[in-house]
């Protein structure tokens, strides 16, 4: 086998699993940004619960 052909077999083989990992993994809705850098925070008010 050439130098290319497993190149291009092995690019092939990489790329197929890395979508049906993405197809398969638990993670539906994204990866989500939880740093907590929000406007709701209640940082003035006296009543917080």
């Amino acid at each position: 086998m050439s130098k290319s052909k497993v190149f291009f077999i092995s690019t092939f083989w990489f790329l197929l699993g890395l979508v049906l990992g993405f197809l398969i993994s638990p993670i539906k809705q994204g990866i989500g940004n939880n740093s907590g850098n929000t406007t709701n925070n209640y940082y003035d008010k006296e009543d917080v619960n």
